[in-house]
């Protein structure tokens, strides 16, 4: 019972889904119905998500205070998530590259409104394009999440330099973020009406090839998964720690593997994590760091999965990824997903409408983007979170390391 209640939402989502694609294979006819409902409910989406993302992301930087004392474990922390999520994202896309058919969009024709990022610009232009907008107003278009994104940022840094003379404004963003919050989450409620018929209007246009597509896709993404948490987590952490902490590592993290499984989650599973971490005597202040933040920022299994289903919507819309061009902002795209899904309320939508901004690609595929984070969601979920711990571990020892290189410069 307990574990319906905690895949609930998912579960309505799948379904509502799941009824649309069949009513869209077997009454296309019912497109001139299901159309307008769900292309009205992506409106919504589209005006609400671009705000949260801003609110949001303001409001997380201005109102991190760590300590003095915490910077090092901070940035040796973000270079360890940076160098995970890259390798998440060059494992997944070595699967996409060398296994084709898991990928393969069958005789699947999205339609007339296909994607103009494959048309024929330099990529200094592309890069215009996609981190820059002339006016303020453009910002807030779903188009140009990465300016938003940068501009976000920008606008954050600033106030926090500035300090408490702008508490007003500070506070103002923390309730804006609050109340978009809650509108998201009401929409969201709506998901399984409002994207099972957008879904529907979409197989109707496609085809039931769709599906095969997302059952070979869902196939590669488990082998994505067990390759870097069985492998990969084991290869880092001999690298680093040698085999006795490995052998510690795989005994302590059934018990957060398990909870990942049991209650998709990142957030739940941080006493499990922590727990892990003292059992690995890991130290604490870096632990009781690197574990939350991670829950939000740290995500293996979503960039890994933004890979894979950025090469599917790719193929789906005939443009050709195989060049370094593409190849380079896939893999730029898939980890800036993988930390907006962690810092953005409704994350999975933001993420989905980043993807659709920076390929430009139709609305046909935004729900296809969050059908395949669903089904992606458990083993997505199994590597967001136990990841964290090898995270630990890496912090933990590039931290003796440098405290033993001062010591040996001030003994000389």
């Amino acid at each position: 019972m307990n574990y319906l209640k905690i895949y609930k939402t998912n579960l309505l989502l799948l379904l509502g889904i799941l009824l649309g694609g069949l009513i869209g294979i077997y009454f296309p006819e019912s497109s001139s119905v299901t159309y307008p409902i769900g292309k009205i409910y992506l409106n919504f989406l589209y005006v609400l998500v671009t705000p949260l993302v801003f609110f949001s992301v303001v409001t997380a930087i201005i109102s991190n205070k760590q300590e003095e004392k915490a910077k090092k474990i901070l940035f040796y922390g973000g270079i360890t998530f940076l160098f995970l999520s890259l390798a998440a994202s060059l494992i997944a896309l070595f699967i996409g590259i060398f296994f084709p058919s898991m990928l393969e969009p069958g005789q699947i024709n999205i339609g007339n409104n296909l994607s103009t990022f494959a048309e024929k610009t330099t990529i200094g232009e592309k890069i215009i394009k996609m981190v820059s907008v002339q006016n303020i107003p453009e910002l807030f278009y779903s188009e140009n999440m990465l300016p938003l994104l940068l501009f976000s940022f920008i606008v954050a840094v600033s106030m926090r330099k500035i300090g408490d003379h702008i508490k007003i404004i500070k506070d103002f963003f923390v309730g804006m973020t609050d109340l978009l919050y809650g509108m998201i989450s009401l929409i969201m409620k709506m998901a399984p009406i409002g994207l099972g018929c957008y879904f529907s209007y979409s197989i109707s246009q496609t085809g039931a090839a769709i599906i095969t597509s997302y059952g070979k896709v869902f196939l590669g993404f488990l082998l994505f998964s067990g390759l870097f948490y069985i492998i990969f987590y084991s290869i880092t952490i001999y690298l680093f720690v040698g085999k006795d902490k490995l052998e510690s590592f795989w005994k302590f993290s059934i018990v957060p593997s398990l909870t990942a499984i049991a209650t998709a989650s990142s957030s739940a599973c941080i006493p499990a994590n922590l727990e892990a971490c003292d059992r690995l005597e890991i130290d604490h202040d870096v632990s009781r760091a690197i574990i939350p933040l991670g829950a939000s920022l740290h995500k293996d299994g979503a960039t890994g999965a933004s890979v894979l289903k950025i090469l599917l919507v790719l193929s789906m819309c005939h443009i050709d990824y195989m060049n370094f061009e593409t190849l380079f902002i896939v893999i730029m795209t898939s980890i800036l997903s993988g930390i907006v899904m962690g810092t953005v309320p409704g994350g999975g939508v933001s993420a989905a409408v980043l993807i659709v901004s920076i390929f430009s690609l139709p609305d046909e595929i935004l729900p296809i983007i969050i059908l395949l984070s669903t089904i992606f969601d458990i083993p997505a979920t199994l590597l967001n979170s136990v990841g964290n711990i090898p995270s630990a571990i890496i912090v933990e020892r590039l931290l003796l390391k440098r405290k033993s290189s001062t010591v040996n410069k001030v003994s000389q």
